[in-house]
């Protein structure tokens, strides 16, 4: 019987001794040590230590208020940075949910000098985002550095957590869920990858839908750290989901699958409506035809989401409206397709329905299309040197070329309208 207790109790022992010690830094948590502020052009980073996990940051361009927050906009490279006490295998990122949505708010992993990982997308909304640690970076004592990988979108975490490295076998995807959005009968690819650990078998990959299908059902753990390309199909309009499950043994990860269909194709002869670009809600980007009313206001930073009426318009946007009043901004780049399609230059535009192509992405903070290119629905007389019309007792207007209105113009190009006729004119 003691035999027995003891061998029991050693069993006991090595399972404990076997169990991850993983560590958790709660920015939500750390006010007590953070970094305050920060100005724009800091070249020297500042250390705190945090009280809960005994780990020294050093902050370079962030800061950490009810969230760590590094400051992208202000601070080219910006990065934290800091030594772990474990043998890592994983590093989780998790964000909050005021993360920037665009898919440019990525971040590159360091360990030590070495590039782990680059450009990794922490633009989703409380996710875990998750980045293996290569066997040889794994060393207690090894320096870690999160950076980012943009100047343009800032990066906001509630916590870091440190894996620690085990003997067992561990199995994990890089990711809760993938969400897909495709115009009937498109296709959108998404690639998933997971992180296997002390495993030598050939993983098992399978989804419970056939609106999507898969590169392989079978990858070595090689192979899953690199991903499986997710294809989703959209031939029936509505919302799907599915699980896409990796498995190996007793051991399984599962990933949540969301795809939308809209109605119509996105093609010239059936484009999308203002409502399908709402619905696609920039995950998949395209580019596709958009057909939509041309609105008598131009765009203004959005509300919830949703696109506001600027109190002056500008040359370089139109907003697309529906008869339901849905409202989706464009911005047009400079050159002929601006010309053709802005409301300053071309106000008889206002009401017509066009069709332009572009890429579906964020506008003003709400779903939008950029790279707009116009295709068809104005008049062949539309444009700034093709109008002219008799205006002569209208009152005279100057815009800049970027469509600000102008009280006093000198010295410069400058656009002139009286009425409906508008003429390019260089005031000295």
């Amino acid at each position: 019987m003691k035999k027995t207790l003891l061998s029991l109790a050693i069993l006991l022992g090595l399972s404990g001794a076997a169990k991850a010690a993983n560590i958790v830094e709660d920015w939500t948590n750390a006010k007590e040590w953070a970094v305050t502020s920060w100005t724009q052009g800091v070249t020297t980073p500042e250390a705190r230590t945090s009280t809960a996990t005994g780990i020294t940051y050093n902050f370079m361009g962030a800061n950490v208020g009810n969230y760590l927050f590094v400051d992208a906009k202000k601070n080219a490279g910006a990065y934290v940075s800091f030594t772990l006490p474990i043998e890592c295998a994983e590093i989780i990122l998790t964000t909050t949910s005021g993360c920037s949505t665009n898919a440019q708010s990525t971040v590159n992993v360091y360990a030590g000098e070495t590039k782990i990982a680059e450009a990794v997308a922490v633009n989703v909304h409380n996710a875990d985002v998750k980045v293996p640690v290569p066997v040889g970076s794994r060393a207690a004592g090894t320096v870690y550095k999160i950076e980012t990988n943009t100047n343009k979108y800032n990066q906001q975490f509630n916590k870091f957590t440190y894996v620690e490295a085990t003997t067992a076998p561990t199995l994990s995807a890089a990711v809760e869920s993938a969400t897909f959005a495709v115009p009937l009968n498109g296709k959108q690819e998404v690639t998933v990858k997971a992180t296997a650990e002390n495993i030598t078998e050939n993983i098992a990959v399978s989804v419970d839908n056939d609106a999507f299908t898969l590169s392989s059902a079978s990858l070595t753990a090689a192979e899953a750290a690199e991903g499986v390309v997710v294809t989703y199909n959209g031939k029936a309009v509505g919302n799907t989901s599915a699980t896409l499950t990796f498995s190996v043994g007793d051991l399984k990860a599962e990933v949540a699958l969301s795809g939308i269909t809209v109605a119509n194709e996105g093609t010239e002869a059936n484009p999308l409506t203002v409502a399908d670009v709402i619905a696609l809600a920039n995950v998949n980007k395209g580019p596709f035809y958009v057909e939509g009313i041309i609105n008598e206001k131009t765009a203004a930073n959005a509300v919830d989401g949703k696109i506001q009426e600027a109190a002056t318009p500008a040359a370089t946007n139109i907003i697309l409206k529906d008869a339901e009043g849905n409202m989706i901004p464009v911005a047009l780049p400079s050159g002929d397709n601006r010309a053709k399609l802005n409301i300053v230059y071309n106000p008889s535009n206002v009401g017509k329905t066009v069709i332009v192509k572009g890429t579906l992405e964020a506008y003003y903070g709400a779903t939008g299309v950029k790279n707009a290119e116009y295709v068809s629905g104005l008049d062949s007389t539309t444009g700034i040197e093709d109008i002219d019309i008799d205006s002569v007792n209208a009152p005279v207007e100057y815009f800049n070329l970027q469509g600000v209105r102008v009280a006093n113009p000198e010295n410069g190009l400058f656009i002139r309208r009286q009425g409906n006729k508008v003429t390019k004119v260089i005031i000295k």
